[in-house]
C-alpha cells in the first residue's frame, strides 16, 4: 500500500513539474513575442529623386524612422507647428512633401493588405480613390485624400507590407487655395510616379 502511495505521489509530482515546464515555455514564448512587438531595424531603400527634389536626413527614432523628400519649388520642412506652416504658406502659397515612414509596430503573421483595408482603415470624409498598386515590386494599395487641415490638403498614400512591417510612401500638397493645390498636384504627379516606381527595399 505504501509503495502504491509513493508511486502515485511521484507520478503526481512529475505531472506538476511537467505542467510547470510547459507553462514556463509558453510564458517565455509570450514574453519573447512581446519583445518583438516593436522593431529597431533601420528602413533601407533606394528611390530615384527627380530634378528639383532634395532629401532630408534619416530620423533615427527608437522604433522606426522617417525620411522626407522636399521639392525646391514648393518646400515644406514639417515642424508640427501649425503657425510655422501658415507662415510658409504665406511665403510660398503651396507646399509639397514626399515622406517614407516605418510603422512602429510589426504586423502579425498572416496580416495582409486586404485585412488592413477591410478591418483597420477607418473611412474618412475626403477619401476619393482607393486601388491596388505596387511598391518596390510588392503588392500595395493606395488612397487619395482631399480634406481641410491648416490649408487644403491633397494626400496620396501607398501602403505596402514588406516582410512583417508596414511602410507608407506619402505624397502631400498643401495650399490655402484649392485651385492652386490641384494645379500643383497635377504638376508634381509625374514626379511622384517616378519616385514610387523606382522605390526599392534593401534588406
Amino acid at each position: 500500500m505504501e509503495k502504491k502511495n509513493i508511486v502515485l505521489t511521484l507520478f503526481l509530482l512529475l505531472i506538476v513539474l511537467f505542467s510547470g515546464c510547459i507553462q514556463q515555455i509558453a510564458g517565455n514564448e509570450i514574453s519573447s513575442n512581446k519583445k518583438d512587438v516593436y522593431s529597431n531595424k533601420t528602413l533601407m531603400f533606394e528611390m530615384k529623386l527627380p530634378a528639383g527634389w532634395k532629401d532630408d536626413a534619416m530620423w533615427n527614432l527608437p522604433y522606426g524612422g522617417i525620411v522626407n523628400f522636399v521639392n525646391d519649388k514648393y518646400p515644406w520642412w514639417p515642424s508640427g507647428d501649425d503657425g510655422a506652416i501658415r507662415r510658409d504658406l504665406q511665403k510660398y502659397g503651396t507646399l509639397s512633401i514626399v515622406q517614407v515612414n516605418m510603422d512602429t509596430q510589426l504586423v502579425p503573421v498572416g496580416y495582409t493588405l486586404e485585412y488592413a483595408r477591410s478591418q483597420e482603415l477607418k473611412r474618412e470624409a475626403g477619401i476619393t480613390y482607393e486601388g491596388n498598386t505596387t511598391l518596390g515590386g510588392e503588392k500595395a494599395w493606395e488612397i487619395i485624400r482631399k480634406y481641410r487641415t491648416v490649408g487644403d490638403l491633397f494626400q496620396r498614400d501607398i501602403n505596402v507590407i514588406h516582410g512583417n512591417r508596414l511602410y507608407v510612401l506619402r505624397f502631400k500638397v498643401i495650399s490655402t487655395d484649392v485651385e492652386k493645390r490641384d494645379n500643383v498636384t497635377a504638376e508634381l504627379e509625374s514626379n511622384f510616379n517616378e519616385m514610387s516606381s523606382s522605390f526599392r527595399f534593401i534588406d
